[in-house]
């Protein structure tokens, strides 16, 4: 074993010194034998491999900035609105933006009929932002004019004032407009406010008339329209304009009777009213007939023989005078519901 040992080395060395002539005999005439290159540093190859994994290291960085994108959602009401992104028009609401620079933005958001919505909200990163706009009608006005001036206005049938008038803080929406004047025909349109061209409102009235009937129960009652005597019951106007009216009728022995009455163009407007009475009846007549009547010191404009029908019950003094006979006066009792009988022969004066 130990023998074996020692000739191992020197059988090497010869394998050696065989390949090194082999590779002498086959090189071509002339040539140069190079000598072996030289090993790269080992410090340029870990700078390389350091370069390397930097560069796929800021790769996946950027893909994981990338997939935390800021977002924002954007809705309002009502929604349909157009939302403007740092003065920049993005959509209408409801609004998902997923790509938003992470920081503070100014947001406006703008529908027809409504005030603008103006707002900042903060983009985070990896995060959704929510922005909700409860926008608030915006304020509009009416200027309504006519001729002749004066005429009322009704807006959804509540009475605003007269013309020329303005009516401020109004909804954009539509409204029933009436205007109308005693005299003249009533005019009604529908306005949209939505509309800026229907913001001003013009009329031209023209003259109405309609027809009145008024009768009572009983009749005679003094017929005053609007504190103007137009007669007694049974009334008929055959030309009357157009209009509200203060209605009062008066009647001896009776409670005035007040109404309103609402005229329309070419329309009779008939009414009918009942007095609640405490009246009593007396029947007068003389010897010879002819004679005048005064009842509680007021002329009539009747004579002998005639009977009233509304005189309040109770006490009353009559005065009966013919010329050529002496006067006559004395007090009459009347009940209720009943009619009294005077009958009077008078004293021939000569």
């Amino acid at each position: 074993m130990s023998e074996r040992h020692s000739h191992e080395p020197d059988r090497i060395d010869e394998l050696l010194g065989s390949l090194h002539e082999s590779r002498t005999a086959q090189a071509p005439a002339g040539a140069s034998v190079l000598p072996p290159a030289p090993q790269r540093p080992r410090r340029s190859r870990i700078w390389i491999v350091f370069v390397l994994v930097a560069a796929v290291a800021a790769a996946v960085v950027f893909l994981l900035l990338q997939g935390r994108a800021a977002s924002l959602n954007i809705r309002s009401f009502p929604s349909g609105a157009t939302v403007f992104l740092d003065e920049q028009q993005v959509g209408t609401t409801p609004l998902v933006l997923p790509h938003v620079t992470p920081g503070t933005h100014a947001i406006q958001i703008r529908v027809s009929g409504w005030d603008v919505w103006n707002g900042t909200t903060t983009a985070v990163r990896g995060s959704t932002t929510q922005v909700i706009a409860n926008m608030t009608h915006a304020a509009y006005s009416l200027v309504v004019t006519s001729t002749p001036r004066g005429a009322r206005v009704a807006l959804d049938g509540a009475t605003k004032g007269v013309t020329p008038l303005t009516l401020i803080d109004l909804k954009p929406r539509n409204y029933a407009l009436v205007v109308s004047l005693k005299g003249y025909a009533a005019i009604s349109r529908t306005v949209d406010l939505s509309d800026a061209t229907q913001s001003t409102q013009d009329f031209s009235l023209v003259q109405a008339f309609g027809k009145l009937s008024v009768v009572s129960d009983p009749t005679g009652a003094q017929v005053i329209i609007d504190g103007k005597s137009h007669g007694v019951t049974p009334l008929k106007i055959d030309s009357l304009p157009v209009g509200d009216y203060a209605l009062t009728l008066k009647l001896d022995g009776g409670t005035d009777i007040t109404d309103t009455l609402s005229v329309k163009e070419g329309i009779v407007l008939t009414k009918r009213y009942k007095f609640d009475l405490t009246l009593g009846g007396l029947a007068v007549s003389t010897d010879p007939a002819g004679a005048s009547i005064t009842i509680d010191g007021q002329a009539t404009s009747h004579i002998t023989p005639f009977t009233f029908s509304t005189l309040k019950e109770g006490t009353h003094v009559v005065e009966l005078e013919l010329p050529g006979y002496l006067p006559w006066s004395d007090e009459v009792s009347m009940p209720k519901g009943q009619t009294t009988r005077l009958s009077i022969a008078l004293t021939k004066l000569y």
